[in-house]
């Protein structure tokens, strides 16, 4: 066995041990000290494939140690691997020109992976500003090439992730009584969310599904902070129906958050309270009102 194979076996074990209940979870040791021999190894003889085990080892590192509670441990973690994954895409577009090929499919999505989480760890740490610069290089990095279904996929959680920061950040502005800052920004980035998970559809595997409802509900959101009530109808009808058929096997109910989402903006906007009720109910009993009561929008509405 060559110390490739020997490394990349060792990384298998560990990944499983992760996700296997009769055995014992991965410490952030045991991956700390598989980062160590990849960088020897990496000092003995550089290549592609142990630049990405160690772009990878790293990933799993930080994440070990964020769910240890170590949040500085794994926000270093996470910029390493991060760096890693950037420079194991650049080499591969560098050895691949085809931007849809399958490995620079799988390249550019483990990029833009790790800098999600490494976001949300940013987050947890109270580095707010920071997670925002850090999903913006992301959804820059994911269009900068035509991607492959991997790169899309990993591009609609970024633009989620994003407008879910963009928007704590409004929040948290309009607590401070500050201004300047605005609500159609993290609308765009739910928009461009739904429209990249819309195209990714696969009945056959129900996270897919999961991950289209949860963005119309961020969606929802804020296309009530711009008062663009008359497309909340639709998203809403469209959510619930979406909720409504989801299979078994699904991650999470999202019906709590619908509702509490619907009663949040018949409460703020009960000029429109009947017409998303009854997008609510016939949504969920898997049909389109027979009329919704459209109004001609006073501004262009807010597409990604």
């Amino acid at each position: 066995m060559s110390c490739q194979q020997g490394l990349a076996h060792e990384y298998e074990q560990l990944r499983q041990a992760q996700f296997d209940p009769a055995r014992r979870s991965t410490a952030p040791g045991q991956w700390q000290a598989l980062v160590g021999k990849y960088r020897r190894a990496l000092q003995n003889h550089a290549d592609l494939e142990t630049s990405r085990g160690l772009a990878r080892a790293l990933w799993r590192w930080s994440m070990a140690l964020n769910a240890a509670g170590n949040a500085v441990g794994a926000v270093e973690a996470g910029r390493q691997a991060a760096s890693e994954f950037d420079s194991v895409f650049r080499k591969t577009l560098d050895w691949d020109a085809d931007e849809r090929s399958p490995v620079v499919d799988e390249a550019l999505a483990e990029l833009l992976v790790a800098r999600t989480d490494l976001a949300e760890m940013l987050a947890g740490a109270g580095a707010l500003d920071e997670r925002i610069r850090v999903l913006e290089d992301a959804r820059e990095a994911g269009h900068s090439l035509e991607g492959g279904p991997r790169t899309r996929r990993a591009l609609g959680t970024v633009h989620h992730n994003l407008s879910n920061a963009e928007t704590a950040r409004l929040l948290d502005a309009v607590r401070r009584g500050q201004g300047g800052i605005d609500p159609t920004v993290p609308t765009l980035s739910a928009s461009r969310a739904v429209e990249i998970r819309q195209g990714l559809i696969d009945p056959r595997d129900p996270l897919t599904l999961w991950e289209l409802a949860n963005s119309y509900i961020q969606y929802l959101r804020c296309l009530g902070m711009v008062e663009e009530l008359d497309r909340a109808v639709m998203v809403v009808n469209l959510a619930a129906k979406l909720i409504a058929t989801m299979p078994a096997g699904t991650p999470a109910d999202l019906r709590p958050q619908l509702d509490i989402t619907v009663d949040m903006l018949r409460t703020a906007y009960p000029g429109h309270a009947r017409q998303l009720a009854k997008a609510y109910q016939a949504g969920a009993a898997g049909r389109r009102p027979s009329r919704f009561g459209f109004r001609r929008p006073h501004r262009r509405p807010p597409y990604g």
